[in-house]
């Protein structure tokens, strides 16, 4: 069968600039989520290509969060005029950011944004719930009994607030859950491969955070999480993370492609 066609791509007109943030979104909340998942790839002195790296990324998780369908070309132009830099500083940039699979490159036709078809899902979700879950078996022994009881009261904190949609706040708290136990891991590589994938989704976990009941069923996944890993029960809690990261990646399907996980077929 033919696999679903362009799903969340950002929205940029072409040969336009990025939209900059704003429209009822948190911006601050972009930053965090960069410092999340990349701030140890800085160097101790930012050049002029990790300032347009960071910018032209934090611009593509504002606009995946507005959910335009279809690709569109990135004006180097533009951006550089945008930004205030020079159009290199921007194309080198961009290179980057098309190895961490967040835009495409075509060698004639330039940069386009990433459109993300049912298949990318899948691949994003299943590395993503096998690596974790990896990550938090290297992490349990390294992880504070008390940071965890911590963790659970934030979590009880962002349920009692459920009727007003904290979707930032709770992103932000998703973001720190999900970094302490891939950061514990202490595996270096681990780490910036997952922040690598965890960028791809960063594109439409936003818009997916604000469908009914996605943050509610987040945070009951959260709690069997920590509670397993609280009690020592660390094979239960890694196979909670994966059962976790497979509930999202089905309400991905369902609210941002219109696709349901097919149901499961026991072995003849």
């Amino acid at each position: 069968m033919r696999e679903c066609g362009v799903a969340v791509a950002v929205a940029m007109a072409v040969q336009a600039p990025l939209a900059a943030p704003g429209e009822g979104l948190d911006v601050a909340l972009y930053d965090e989520m960069f410092d999340l998942l990349l701030e140890r790839d800085r160097g101790a002195v930012p050049t002029a290509v990790d300032h347009a790296y960071e910018k032209i990324w934090k611009l593509l998780m504002v606009n995946g969060a507005r959910g335009a369908r279809g690709e569109q070309r990135l004006s180097d132009a533009a951006l550089a005029a945008q930004l205030g830099v020079s159009r290199t500083p921007v194309r080198q940039a961009l290179d980057r950011l098309a190895g961490d699979g967040l835009v495409r490159v075509d060698p004639r036709r330039g940069f386009w944004t990433r459109a993300f078809t049912v298949g990318d899902i899948h691949e994003i979700y299943d590395l993503r719930g096998a690596l974790e879950s990896l990550a938090l078996r290297l992490a349990a022994p390294a992880l504070d009994p008390a940071e965890l009881r911590a963790e659970l009261e934030l979590l009880h904190e962002v349920r009692t607030l459920l009727a007003e949609r904290p979707i930032a706040l709770f992103l932000r708290r998703d973001l720190r859950l999900h970094n302490l136990l891939i950061h514990a891991s202490g595996n270096r590589r681990l780490i910036r491969f997952l922040a690598t994938l965890r960028g791809q989704h960063g594109l439409f976990q936003v818009r997916d955070s604000s469908y009914p009941r996605r943050i509610s069923i987040a945070l009951d996944d959260h709690e069997l999480i920590l509670r397993a890993l609280i009690s020592g029960r660390v094979d239960e809690a890694a196979h909670l993370l994966e059962a976790h990261i497979a509930h999202a990646k089905a309400g991905v399907l369902a609210d941002l492609f219109g696709a349901a996980e097919a149901p499961a077929t026991a072995a003849g």
